[in-house]
């Protein structure tokens, strides 16, 4: 972006700009689409060729407006990183204004740019442009999600608590029980290991004010059958008996809404009465979620999110045809595959969409 108005140097660069704008607009609350700044970024992602050089100034000032309207908004877990940024970016024009003392931001597209070094302005822009367009890459959308769910952490949990370590992947999994908050139910772990990740969650819930209560199931002392496509897993795996995962859950049951159920998950999940908001299945064997899903999936209502971890793993080979098959025959759909931004994570969400296969 070059000259006294501002002009466009890479109109190609400027359209993958205001693209990653239109995407990441259509994922926050409230966003930032409508205004004639937003509809000319529409206009430029969808190709709109800005040929004289008063469109190609109004094309850069609604960019600038943009990122201003976009640092003073909230952010989804899907946003947080690029709000965060627009935020830092906005600020960072903000001083180059008043060090090389140039006329009011607002000013610019009526009455141009007017500075000591129009070319260092033009500099600064160019650069934030460039980069903004590294939003559009998956890995922008894992780290959006870690950077959420680490800020939501530090807000609400105890850096004794925030520093225990989980086995499964919280900055994945927060974001969507955040989601569930407004469907009616519970929420249901099956497969807690030692109960670390439980313990985050069900402190969370309380924090924020949840009226849900955590269940948390798991044998307690490992896998009671090996794995019947000859994976990683078998009889015996998971246990860690030196820690007592169910004394430690049931210490902390006494402050959080939590309660963990001893035993083989497939028969006590029956246990469950209530509806479900929240499940998340990490038992690495499609032989023992089939008959866990089943039992519950009448407390499971389209609006249910239904977390599923190791799809995919070398270590797990039965989890992932499972889940095909619910995906192929329309029993459940997609809402999150891990993989597609961060490869190698393994965890699928999915909701509720139709009746379950036979068996």
């Amino acid at each position: 972006m070059s000259g006294r108005s501002f002009g466009l140097a890479d109109a190609e660069a400027f359209r993958s700009t205001a693209r990653v704008f239109v995407d990441q607009a259509g994922r926050m609350e409230p966003g930032i689409a409508g205004g004639p700044s937003f509809g000319l970024m529409k206009e430029a992602a969808d190709g709109r060729a800005f040929a004289d050089a008063r469109g190609q100034h109004e094309a850069v000032c609604a960019f600038l407006d943009c990122l201003k309207r976009v640092a003073g908004q909230g952010a989804t877990p899907e946003t947080f990183t690029f709000v965060a940024k627009c935020a830092e970016y906005d600020r960072y024009l903000d001083e180059k204004v008043v060090e090389f003392r140039a006329n009011p931001r607002g000013d610019w597209l009526a009455a141009a740019v007017k500075s000591e070094d129009n070319a260092v302005i033009a500099k600064v822009v160019d650069e934030i442009a460039a980069h903004l367009r590294s939003f559009s890459e998956p890995a922008q959308a894992y780290q959006s999600l870690v950077d959420y769910t680490q800020a939501r952490i530090r807000a609400l949990m105890p850096p004794e608590i925030a520093g225990m370590r989980q086995e499964a992947n919280i900055s994945l999994i927060f974001p969507f029980l955040e989601k569930a908050l407004p469907v009616e139910g519970d929420v249901a772990e099956f497969g807690c290991f030692r109960g670390i990740l439980s313990v985050k969650l069900a402190w969370m819930l309380k924090a924020l004010g949840a009226n849900k209560h955590y269940y948390t199931f798991d044998t307690f002392h490992g896998f009671e059958i090996d794995d019947p496509a000859g994976g990683a897993l078998g009889i015996g795996a998971f246990r860690d008996d030196a820690f007592d995962a169910f004394g430690f859950l049931t210490k902390w049951s006494r402050i959080l809404p939590l309660t963990p159920v001893k035993g083989d998950a497939t028969k006590t999940c029956a246990q469950l009465q209530g509806p479900l908001s929240f499940v998340w299945l990490d038992l690495d064997m499609g032989v023992l979620m089939d008959p866990v899903l089943r039992t519950i999936w009448s407390k499971c209502g389209p609006d249910t999110i239904i977390g599923i971890d190791d799809v995919g793993r070398p270590e797990t080979p039965t989890v992932a045809p499972w889940l095909d098959k619910l995906l192929a025959c329309g029993a459940v759909e997609l809402v999150f595959d891990s993989d597609r931004i961060a490869p190698n994570t393994f965890i699928r969400f999915v909701k509720k969409k139709g009746d379950l296969p036979p068996v």
